[in-house]
């Protein structure tokens, strides 16, 4: 008999089915590290990276831990649409509660919902 290792829905999700699209995180000339969860935005250039209170939009929630090499971009899957645990997201450092509600509720307007 085959055993088919069961799906675990990570913490920041809720029931509502996700939808993800791929995207490339662009490098900040360091190797990066970020956790599945992350809210991401686009800088003024239009890179993908962390949302700062500085980020053109908010665009997505990462789907999985990413490393980010020094010498480059790399492709990662964004939930675009999803229900998700607002507490459960993570955010760059120095982002303000009040920052926070502003992303999401950029993330609101593009189908992401807390």
């Amino acid at each position: 008999m085959q055993r088919l290792d069961s799906y675990q829905r990570p913490a920041f999700l809720k029931d509502h089915p996700p939808i993800m699209q791929r995207m490339i995180l662009a490098s900040t000339g360091s190797e990066e590290v970020y956790l599945a969860g992350t809210v991401l935005g686009r800088d003024s250039e239009g890179n993908l990276g962390p949302w700062k209170a500085s980020s053109a939009g908010a665009e997505g929630i990462l789907v999985e831990d990413t490393t980010v090499p020094a010498g480059g971009g790399m492709s990662a899957d964004v939930y675009v649409h999803a229900s998700v645990v607002a507490q459960e997201l993570i955010f760059a450092d120095g982002v303000s509660a009040a920052d926070e509600q502003t992303a999401l509720a950029a993330l609101r307007a593009k189908g992401i919902y807390a």
